[in-house]
């Protein structure tokens, strides 16, 4: 009876060993595992097709905070995978061992739409998949991160302004406005504190199983900076689709009381701004998917973040009469 036991014993063992090695084998291919925290980062992850634009550079961050390493960034043929405390920038060209401001893509964005595909699938309450515009090409200061990084918040002391086209999750999302000395901005959509404390749409129209955005899946995000004859932005529209559903969500910014008449990130994104890619998290993330004044998503941020989200397919097009707007 021992003998079997501990035959049976061995075996369980081996059977685990095989499952867990399958698993590390199916992680590394999938990117699991650069989605779990610090690792090599590549400086130099590859170039993404941007239709409208052409081959796009990717230059990864690896100081994600003064003295707090960043997490290595993915590309898989133009798909971009930040792993946890990951972040990258759209560039014209990149050279390891240096960054330099002149190098981050400089896209002038308005009178444009930029659309893309994104899966936060994996992100949980407390994580964030973000793309943002900042502009960094116009930064001449090397910031507490060494990359000349910059943003609302002065994450690596250096403030500019910042665009938030997505910070998400599964359950939540903003999409916010910020002048370079307005930290908390003007955020829209799901989760936490939002315009008016107003949300843009319910949980059962976007998380998971959603009516309109089932977040288990990929979908599309579209933005537009429409402006009028003096070259002034008009608003940001946001609009999120996903292929086979009958709905979408769509909705727009035209005020924002921290720049009155938008001219200030209006000449920001006539001169260009850089896209930014990154996925952070947070035990303390309920400004974006708490329960805000009723109704949001999460009542605490667990941080189950899974594996790193996906961005994809991006696009720009010039807007003209036919585009619709919210």
């Amino acid at each position: 009876l021992f003998a079997l036991l501990h035959l049976l014993v061995h075996r369980l063992v081996i059977m685990a060993v095989l499952k867990w090695t399958q698993r590390l084998l199916l992680a590394a291919l999938c990117g699991e595992i650069s989605g779990q925290g610090h690792g090599h980062v590549d400086q130099c992850p590859g170039n993404v097709n941007v239709i409208g634009r052409g081959n796009t550079t990717l230059i990864a961050t690896k100081v994600n905070m003064p003295n707090f390493p960043a997490g290595p960034v993915d590309n898989m043929n133009g798909i971009v995978m930040p792993g946890m405390w990951g972040r990258a920038y759209f560039a014209d060209e990149c050279r390891n061992g240096m960054y330099d401001n002149n190098q981050y893509a400089s896209i002038p964005l308005l009178g444009k739409k930029f659309t893309y595909n994104t899966d936060v699938s994996q992100a949980g309450c407390g994580c964030n998949a973000a793309l943002y515009l900042v502009s960094m090409r116009q930064n001449i200061e090397v910031s507490g991160c060494d990359d000349y990084y910059c943003d609302a918040n002065s994450i690596c002391g250096v403030r500019c302004d910042e665009i938030d086209i997505q910070e998400a999750n599964k359950f939540a999302w903003h999409s916010a406005l910020h002048r370079f000395d307005d930290g908390n901005g003007l955020a829209t959509g799901l989760g936490g504190w939002v315009r008016d404390n107003h949300f843009e749409m319910t949980p059962s129209e976007y998380g998971p199983g959603g009516q309109c955005i089932d977040t288990n899946s990929l979908f599309k995000v579209e933005v537009s900076f429409p402006a009028n004859d003096q070259g002034r932005l008009i608003s940001m529209d946001m609009k999120l689709s996903q292929y086979g559903k009958l709905c979408d969500i769509s909705w727009s910014i035209d005020s924002y009381s921290g720049d009155p008449g938008l001219e200030h990130l209006s000449n920001s994104l006539a001169e260009g701004m850089t896209p930014v890619i990154s996925y952070w998290e947070a035990a303390d993330m309920l400004w974006l998917d708490g329960r805000g004044n009723g109704g949001g998503p999460c009542f605490r941020d667990d941080m189950d973040c899974g594996t790193a989200p996906l961005f994809s397919g991006f696009a720009i097009e010039d807007l003209d009469a036919s585009t619709f707007y919210p």
